[in-house]
């Protein structure tokens, strides 16, 4: 199911979802070409139904110098709500780079809400101690919480973890193969990892979130879609909190063979239903 189409200029892009109050809140990248620069923002829409989505609402600047973008997801700490997501800088025109150089790093930041959000905060992942250049270029934070630990889970040297008691001060544990957008639910008491590989929505299971057993790739319909005839990406599982019969829902974005660059490729928001990971459809 289609929720936002993109084209020429305007780019819909890794989407996120939380359930409050009786909505659905999907957080999205909304990636605009201007004057042959990338301007990458993040966004806001909601719905109570799955179908019906409000028009959406950007939540950070204009600047290719940051670029926020990529919501991994929220979760909830004291009263708060806390989104987490990437800086993307393209300092450069995308016809020379068409992805984020070497200064990309993450961030969160807070609502109470999700009507006013405050202003974004780094995530120290691999410790305060860590200087800025050993840190090294990561993107696409994921957080959940188990035990009385946060789990951070982000996009370098494959999948890497770093732990926290208090969402501030963070001991990073290594890395495991995989893509890019990682997204970790629990499922039938083991934990899946969803994430991006060159194609397609990769699963990976796990019982103690350290040690990935590899699942397969699912590229759903792609092969008859045309707004994804480029890549199928970026997925996002949540359990569903109504307006589905589903178990699950997939949230995720295609873009275009033919657009330029990828990182932008008139990409196009859409969901789908699952209650195994195995077989999908496409209304709720």
């Amino acid at each position: 199911m289609i929720l936002f189409m993109g084209g020429e200029r305007t780019a819909y892009r890794d989407p996120a979802c939380y359930f409050y109050n009786g909505c659905y809140y999907l957080f999205f990248t909304v990636s605009e070409k201007e004057n042959g620069y990338m301007y990458n923002q993040i966004a806001m829409s909601k719905s109570e139904d799955l179908i019906n989505w409000s028009s959406p609402v950007v939540l950070t600047e204009t600047d290719n110098l940051k670029n926020y973008c990529s919501p991994g997801c929220v979760l909830e700490k004291d009263g708060e709500f806390i989104l987490c997501f990437t800086s993307y800088p393209m300092p450069r025109p995308f016809a020379e780079c068409s992805i984020a150089d070497n200064t990309a790093r993450i961030y969160l930041m807070r609502t109470k809400d999700f009507k006013t959000f405050s202003v974004p905060e780094k995530i120290y992942a691999k410790g305060k101690s860590c200087d800025f250049e050993a840190e090294g270029r990561m993107i696409d934070p994921f957080l959940i919480k188990k035990d009385g630990q946060y789990y951070l889970f982000f996009k370098q040297n494959g999948v890497s973890l770093s732990v926290s008691k208090d969402l501030d001060n963070w001991e990073f544990r290594g890395s495991a193969p995989g893509g890019e957008n990682a997204c970790v639910i629990e499922a039938d008491g083991r934990y899946l990892l969803i994430h991006s590989p060159k194609n397609g929505i990769g699963i990976k299971e796990s019982g103690d979130l350290a040690n990935w057993e590899d699942k397969g790739i699912h590229t759903l319909e792609q092969e008859s879609w045309d707004w994804a005839s480029g890549r199928l990406t970026a997925g996002f599982a949540m359990k569903s909190c109504g307006g589905t019969s589903s178990k699950y829902i997939l949230f995720f974005h295609g873009s275009r063979k033919e657009a330029f660059p990828e990182t932008h490729g008139e990409a196009t928001l859409a969901c789908a239903f699952t209650d195994d990971f195995q077989t999908f459809r496409y209304e709720p």
